[in-house]
C-alpha cells in the first residue's frame, strides 16, 4: 500500500522503518538521518547472528520533520473518527502517526532497544472524543508487537540457521496481517469502516501478534538450535492457544521432521548442521558388507550412535526411543544382508493431531518385527535359549553329571596348576555325539577370582554405569536450568536501562533455578552370616584369601595375589560364544549373569556328589552327613525346580507370542534379573558366601570321613563340625528369615522365595531346634 502523507512544520517522536516491497516508507528525509542514529539500537548481550543491529525499528527524535497534524479540537466527530482510524492504520503497520505517541519522554527514546518495544505503551491525543480513545485504547499494544517482529524477520533473513527458518516462517503468517491492514485502507478510503469495525477485525490479532512478539524478542536473547527453538514455539503455542502459532510451528519444524522421515524410514542420517538428536560415530559404515561378523556386534550397536536430548524437541520426547530404535533396527538389518520394503510417507508435525506419533510408531515396528522374524525363525533363538538352560542352569543333569565325571580329578586341583587349553579339549570330547548344532558356541573357562568377588565387580560396574546416567542427567538438567536462566537474563538486564523509570514497563524477575544432584542411594545391609567363636575350627573350613574378602576395597584384578587360592571346582565355569545377530541378545552382560548362577549350582552339585560318594563310621556321623547332604540338595533343587525351571519355561512359551525384537529383550532379561535375585537374594554377597562355606565345610567332612583316625579323635572333630554346620546353618536361616519380612527393602518375589526355601529346610531347622 503507498500512503501519502501531508507535511506539516512540526518536531515530534517517530519510528524509523526500513522495510522491503510494497510496505510503506517514511521517505527520503528519513534516510538522511539515519546515519548519524546507526548505533541508536545496539545492545550488549545480543546473540552473534544478528550482527547488524538490534533491530531495525527504533525510536529516534527527528527535530525539524514533517509530520501530518491537524488541530483536533476544531474536527467534527466524523471527522475526528476518520482521522483516528487512518492514524491507527498506519501506526498499526510501522508508520508514525502525530496524534498516535509513545508515553515516554523524548530523550529516553533514543534508549529503547528494539526487543523492547513491545513493552512501551502508546497513547492517542486526548484531544479526541473519550468514547473513540476508550474503544482505540485497547488495540495500541499492535504498535509494539508489529514492530517487534518485523525487525526480527528482517534482521533474521540475513542470518543461517533456525533464525533464517523462523523468519521465513513468520514472513508467511505476516502476509495475512498486511492483507487485513491493505484492505482496512481500502474500506477507510470508500468510507465504508468505522472505528468499531476496525477494534472487532484487529482484535483477534492481538493475542497473535503478542506471541509472535514474545517468541521473537526470546529468541532474540537466546543462543538456540533448532530443537530447542521448536521447544520454545511449541511453549508459546501452549500457552497463548493460538492457531498461527500452531501452523507457524508447522512450517518451522518441517526440516527437523524432514530428518526424523529419513532415520525412521530409511535409516539414513542427514543433518548437515549437527542439529538432530542421534549422531552417528561411525558414519562410514553404511554399508551392509563393511563389518565383519566378528566386529558387528552388540557392543558395536551400543556405542554406534551417540544421543543428544538437548537437540530434541519437547514435543518428540515421548517417541525418542521408538524413533532411535526404528533407524538402528534398519542399519542392523542392513549389515545382515536383509531385504525388505521400506516406508515411504511424508512426516510432518501438526500440534494437536497424533498422526506422527502413528507414522514414527509404524516405522519402528517395521524394523523391529521383522529383526525378531530374523532371530526367532532364521536364527533359531529358542534352541540358543534352550542351551543356556541345559548348560548353565543345571537343567539337564546328564551334561552335568558327565561334565565332572570327564574333568575327574581336575576340579580338585589348583587353579594356577590348571590349562585352559585342556579342559577345553574335553569339553569338546564331551560333546562331540550331542546333536545340538551350536555346541560349537560352549566353552570351558576358568575365573581369576571367586563367586564373590565376581558379584562385587559386576555391582560396582553396574553402580558406576548408573552413576554416570544419572551424572549424564544432572548435566542436562544443569544445562536446562542454564538455558531458563539465560532466557529471564534479557529481563533482568533491562532493569537498569533509563526508561525502567517510568511507570509502564512491566517486567518479572527470573524465578532462581536450584538443581540438586541425586544423592546414591545407600545399600542396606543385613547382619552377616553368624560364624562359630571356636578360633582352633577355623583350619576346618577352606577360606578364601583376603584379596578375596568382599568389603569397599576389593577391586579389579590388578589386585589379586600371585597365586590364586581356588581349586578346579571353585574357578571352572562356561561360556558361550553365540554369533551375530543372535549376540545382539544374548551379549556379555546377560550372559555374564547365567555364569554367575552357573558357578553357584555347579558347585553345589559337586558337594553334593561328593558327599553321596562318603560312606559314615557311625550313627551319629550318618546324621550329620544326612544333614549336610539334605541341606545342600534343597538348596540346589529350590533354585533349579522352584525358581530357574518355572521361570524359563515361561520365557519359552512367550518368545513365540512376540511381536517386536524389544519384547524379546525385555523378557530375556526380566527372566534373568529374576531367576539371579530368587537364587542368589538381593543380597547377593552374603548368601553366596555363606552357600559356599557351608558347602566347603561339607567337602572337608567329606574328607573327615575318608581319613583313618582313632575313635576318640573322630569324636572330637565330630563334634567341631556339628558346631561349625549348625552355627552356619543357623546364620543362613536367619538371613532368610529377615528378608521375608514384610518389612524387608526386597520385593514379593523375593519373599516367596525366601518362605519357599525356609519350607525346604524346614525340617533341618527343626532338628537344630
Amino acid at each position: 500500500m503507498d500512503l501519502k502523507i501531508p507535511e506539516t512544520n512540526t518536531t515530534q517522536s517517530s519510528f524509523r522503518s526500513n522495510k522491503t516491497g510494497d510496505e510503506p516508507s517514511l521517505g527520503d528525509s528519513e534516510q538522511r538521518d539515519s546515519a548519524k542514529d546507526e548505533g541508536a539500537g545496539e545492545g550488549a548481550g545480543e546473540p552473534g547472528r544478528f550482527k547488524r543491529k538490534m533491530g531495525n525499528w527504533v525510536f529516534e527524535s527527528v527535530g525539524g520533520f514533517y509530520m501530518p497534524t491537524e488541530d483536533v479540537t476544531k474536527l467534527s466527530l466524523q471527522r475526528q473518527e476518520e482521522l483516528l482510524i487512518r492514524d491507527l492504520i498506519y501506526a498499526f503497520s510501522g508508520v508514525p502517526s502525530s496524534h498516535i505517541r509513545p508515553d515516554l519522554p523524548i530523550e529516553q527514546i533514543t534508549k529503547v532497544r528494539a526487543n523492547q518495544v513491545e513493552k512501551v505503551r502508546f497513547k492517542i491525543n486526548e484531544n479526541f472524543s473519550s468514547a473513540f480513545r476508550t474503544l482505540a485504547t485497547e488495540l495500541l499494544p499492535l504498535i509494539g508487537y508489529y514492530i517487534t517482529v518485523q525487525s526480527f524477520i528482517e534482521d533474521a533473513s540475513m542470518s543461517t540457521g533456525c533464525g533464517r527458518s523462523l523468519s521465513l516462517a513468520l514472513q508467511q503468517t505476516m502476509q495475512q496481517y498486511f492483507d487485513l491492514q491493505s484492505g482496512l485502507e481500502t474500506q477507510l478510503q470508500e468510507k465504508k469502516l468505522d472505528l468499531h469495525q476496525l477494534v472487532q477485525r484487529l482484535r483477534p490479532w492481538l493475542v497473535t501478534m503478542q506471541s509472535l512478539a514474545n517468541l521473537t524478542s526470546r529468541v532474540r536473547s537466546l543462543k538456540l538450535n533448532s530443537a530447542q527453538m521448536l521447544t520454545l514455539i511449541d511453549e508459546h503455542q501452549e500457552h497463548f492457544k493460538c492457531e498461527r502459532l500452531k501452523l507457524l510451528l508447522t512450517d518451522v519444524s518441517h526440516y527437523y521432521m524432514k530428518m526424523v522421515q529419513l532415520w525412521t524410514q530409511k535409516g539414513v542420517l542427514y543433518d548437515v548442521r549437527r542439529e538432530f538428536f542421534i549422531e552417528d560415530t561411525s558414519p562410514g559404515d553404511m554399508s551392509s558388507t563393511s563389518l565383519s561378523p566378528k566386529q558387528c556386534c552388540h557392543s558395536y550397536w551400543m556405542n554406534r550412535y551417540c544421543i543428544y536430548m538437548s537437540r530434541l524437541p519437547s514435543f518428540l520426547e515421548p517417541e525418542a526411543e521408538c524413533i532411535f530404535l526404528a533407524g538402528k533396527y534398519l542399519n542392523v538389518l542392513r549389515q545382515c544382508n536383509v531385504q525388505m520394503k521400506l516406508m515411504q510417507a511424508s512426516l510432518s508435525f501438526v500440534p494437536g493431531n497424533q498422526s506422527h506419533v502413528e507414522l514414527i510408531h509404524s516405522s519402528y515396528e517395521l524394523p523391529a518385527h521383522k529383526l525378531y522374524e530374523v532371530l526367532v525363525q532364521e536364527q533359531n533363538l529358542l534352541q540358543h535359549l534352550d542351551n543356556l538352560q541345559a548348560y548353565f542352569l543345571l537343567q539337564q543333569l546328564d551334561f552335568n553329571e558327565a561334565l565332572m565325571e570327564y574333568y575327574g580329578d581336575q576340579l580338585e586341583c589348583n587353579v594356577d596348576d590348571l590349562r585352559p587349553e585342556k579342559l577345553h579339549k574335553i569339553t569338546l570330547r564331551l560333546l562331540q555325539y550331542s546333536s545340538d548344532p551350536f555346541k560349537h558356541l560352549l566353552r570351558s573357562q576358568l575365573m581369576d577370582c571367586d563367586v564373590t568377588t565376581q558379584i562385587t565387580r559386576r555391582m560396582k560396574r553396574l553402580k558406576a554405569g548408573r552413576q554416570e546416567e544419572k551424572e549424564t542427567e544432572a548435566e542436562a538438567k544443569a544445562e536446562q536450568a542454564k538455558q531458563t536462566a539465560q532466557q529471564e537474563q534479557p529481563k533482568q538486564a533491562e532493569l537498569s536501562d533509563p526508561m525502567e523509570l517510568t511507570d509502564q514497563m512491566e517486567l518479572t524477575e527470573p524465578e532462581e533455578l536450584v538443581v540438586q544432584a541425586e544423592q546414591p542411594e545407600a545399600m542396606k545391609q543385613l547382619e552377616e552370616v553368624k560364624q562359630p567363636e571356636q578360633e582352633k575350627q577355623k583350619h576346618l573350613v577352606h577360606q578364601p584369601s583376603a584379596e578375596f574378602e568382599l568389603s569397599s576395597e576389593a577391586d579389579d584384578s590388578s589386585r589379586m595375589p600371585e597365586q590364586l587360592s581356588l581349586y578346579g571346582y571353585e574357578a571352572l565355569s562356561l561360556r558361550y560364544e553365540p554369533q551375530w545377530p543372535i549376540s545382539l541378545i544374548l551379549h556379555d552382560e546377560p550372559l555374564e549373569q547365567l555364569q554367575l548362577m552357573h558357578r553357584v549350582l555347579f558347585y553345589l552339585h559337586y558337594v553334593q556328589r561328593k558327599l553321596k560318594s562318603a560312606s559314615s563310621k557311625s550313627d551319629r556321623a550318618e546324621a550329620l552327613h544326612k544333614r549336610m547332604l539334605q541341606c545342600i540338595l534343597h538348596l540346589e533343587q529350590h533354585m533349579t525346580h522352584d525358581v530357574i525351571k518355572p521361570r524359563w519355561q515361561a520365557l519359552l512359551d512367550d518368545v513365540p507370542k512376540a511381536q517386536f525384537v524389544d519384547e524379546l529383550i525385555s523378557l530375556f532379561q526380566e527372566t534373568l534379573d529374576s531367576c539371579q535375585v530368587m537364587c542368589l537374594l538381593s543380597e547377593s554377597v552374603t548368601f553366596v558366601r555363606s552357600l559356599f562355606t557351608l558347602g566347603q565345610l561339607c567337602l572337608n567332612f567329606k574328607q573327615l570321613l575318608e581319613r583313618q583316625e582313632n575313635e576318640q579323635d573322630f569324636d572330637a572333630s565330630l563334634t567341631e563340625y556339628e558346631q561349625e554346620f549348625n552355627g552356619l546353618l543357623i546364620g543362613i536361616l536367619e538371613l532368610l528369615m529377615e528378608l521375608a519380612r514384610p518389612t524387608s527393602s526386597c520385593g514379593n518375589e523375593e519373599r516367596e522365595s525366601c518362605k519357599q526355601l525356609l519350607q525346604r529346610l524346614e525340617e533341618i531347622s527343626q532338628e537344630l531346634a
